[in-house]
C-alpha cells in the first residue's frame, strides 16, 4: 500500500500529539477509552515504536499522531498555538544545516577546501573514512535530500536510522559523479541519521561531499 506524499486518508480521525493532547484554536475535555488494537501493515502484521495507543470516543475511534506518521510516512505536524496542522511535504526548502548536525571526530567537519567546492566563501560538508555524520529532522520534515559527490575514488554510500539500526538506504557512487540521495525521515527519532561512506579504496583518501544545495521538505 502506497501513500501519496501531498496527504492521507483518515485525517479526521486523528488524535493529536504522542500525549493525546488536542491541540485547535477552541479545546474540550471528553471521556475517551484506550483500545489497545493489534495492528496489520500492507498485509503483514506490525509492531509500531508508538506507544501512543488509539482511543474510543462516542464510538469513534481516534488514533494518535505518532502512530499515523509511522504507519504512513507521512510527516504530520501541529502548531498547537495557531490550531493548525500540516501534512505531507513542505513547500519551502530548508538547507539540511539549519537543522542540527553533529560531526563524528576530526573524520567528518566542514571545509573551504577548493577540491571540494567552487566557493571559496562557502563552506561544504565533508565525510573521510571511518567518519560520519549524523542528522537531526527533528520530527519537522518529511523528506530529506541529499546532493552528494565523492573526491578521490569511488565507494558506497550508506544511511543509517541511528534509533533503529536499519540502513535506509545505500548506493554505489563514482568519483566526480554527483548524485541525489532522497529518503523519508517521518518517522526518524530524535537520535537521527547517520550518513557515511566505504571506499573502495582506502589509500586513496577518498572523501564525500555533502554538497549546500541538499535540504529537508
Amino acid at each position: 500500500m502506497k501513500f501519496k506524499k501531498t496527504g492521507l486518508l483518515l485525517l479526521a480521525f486523528l488524535m493529536v500529539g504522542g500525549t493525546g493532547a488536542y491541540a485547535a484554536s477552541k479545546s474540550k475535555t471528553v471521556q475517551a477509552t484506550i483500545s489497545n488494537f493489534k495492528y496489520v501493515l500492507n498485509g503483514s502484521n506490525w509492531t509500531p515504536q508508538s506507544k501512543t495507543e488509539p482511543v474510543v470516543i462516542n464510538g469513534q475511534t481516534y488514533i494518535p499522531v505518532s502512530l499515523a506518521k509511522e504507519a504512513t510516512k507521512t510527516n504530520i505536524t501541529v502548531d498547537a498555538k495557531s490550531g493548525k496542522m500540516s501534512f505531507g511535504e513542505k513547500l519551502a526548502k530548508t538547507p539540511f544545516d539549519k537543522e542540527r548536525i553533529y560531526y563524528f571526530s576530526t573524520y567528518a567537519g566542514l571545509s573551504r577546501d577548493s577540491k571540494y567546492t567552487e566557493n571559496k566563501y562557502k563552506e561544504v560538508v565533508t565525510i573521510k573514512n571511518l567518519g560520519h555524520i549524523v542528522l537531526y529532522p527533528n520530527s519537522k520534515y518529511q523528506t530529506l535530500v541529499l546532493d552528494l559527490k565523492l573526491a578521490d575514488g569511488s565507494g558506497q554510500i550508506l544511511l543509517k536510522d541511528e534509533d533503529t539500526g536499519e540502513h535506509i538506504k545505500s548506493l554505489f557512487l563514482e568519483e566526480g559523479k554527483q548524485e541525489s540521495v532522497e529518503i523519508n525521515v517521518t518517522s526518524i527519532s530524535n537520535k537521527g541519521v547517520r550518513l557515511y561512506m566505504e571506499a573502495d579504496d582506502f589509500s586513496k583518501g577518498t572523501v564525500l561531499v555533502v554538497q549546500p544545495t541538499s535540504h529537508y521538505k
